[in-house]
């Protein structure tokens, strides 16, 4: 019951009370229907990207399959990085909106640790490295395509490496609850925050889009009558 003293307080003061008791009693109902509705939202922005990537990998397998190696070795090993890259963004696509918003709390948790592993351990240098070279010697790729390429790849492995620097405590302690100490594995699943790796995250995904727009257009000269004809001259200069 309100009391006459309360009641004499400035509308002020009595209106800051009222929110008080609002925030309290509904806050919790309001947060997970923000939640709700943002998830709802984020899931149907995603899922045009999601069938892009799906339509892209079914096009490179099928396209992988119709490629002769031995007269287009440098197309051969572009279809097998695209893939590589498409498998990988396809994971990390289907777990952002539950990583970022799932109205269930354990759900949001499960679903950040696994997209933070999967980009912890998305290694770009193992269909790369090395084979770039091949490739950029067989394929003659232009100046523009393979500076763009380089740079964008050099991003991500530095965006990795931070979301790395910063995970490595929870991936160690907690992906397959390896931590024997429960109390610990609890403690760091608690304090996991998307807010405190927002940054890493977001860097990691403008250079993932730079790699993929970069994949696209180098797989796309390498597969022109030019690129494929300059393989094939290579090849037999090699040869």
């Amino acid at each position: 019951m309100i009391s006459t003293r309360f009641l004499e307080k400035d509308r002020a003061t009595q209106e800051r009370w009222f929110r008080m008791k609002l925030h309290k009693k509904f806050s919790r109902r309001i947060h997970t229907l923000f939640l709700w509705r943002l998830h709802r939202k984020l899931n149907k922005e995603f899922y045009i990207r999601e069938k892009t990537i799906n339509e892209a990998i079914d096009s490179v397998v099928s396209a992988h399959k119709k490629v002769d190696s031995k007269l287009f070795p440098a197309t051969k090993e572009f279809f097998n990085i695209a893939l590589y890259f498409l498998l990988a963004e396809r994971d990390v696509q289907a777990l952002k909106a539950d990583a970022f918003c799932h109205p269930n709390e354990t759900k949001r948790n499960i679903a950040l640790r696994t997209l933070l592993l999967t980009i912890y351990e998305w290694d770009m240098s193992k269909v790369t490295g090395r084979k770039m070279k091949f490739i950029y010697d067989v394929s003659s790729l232009s100046d523009n395509l393979k500076s763009g390429l380089a740079k964008s790849l050099k991003d991500l492995r530095s965006a990795r490496k931070s979301v790395q620097r910063n995970f490595s405590e929870t991936r160690h302690n907690t992906i397959a609850h390896r931590e024997p100490d429960a109390f610990l594995q609890h403690e760091i699943i608690f304090k996991l925050d998307i807010r405190k790796h927002s940054a890493e995250i977001t860097k990691f995904y403008e250079a993932s889009n730079k790699v993929l727009s970069y994949l696209t257009l180098s797989t796309q000269e390498v597969s022109t009558m030019t690129g494929l004809f300059r393989q094939i001259l290579n090849n037999r200069t090699k040869a």
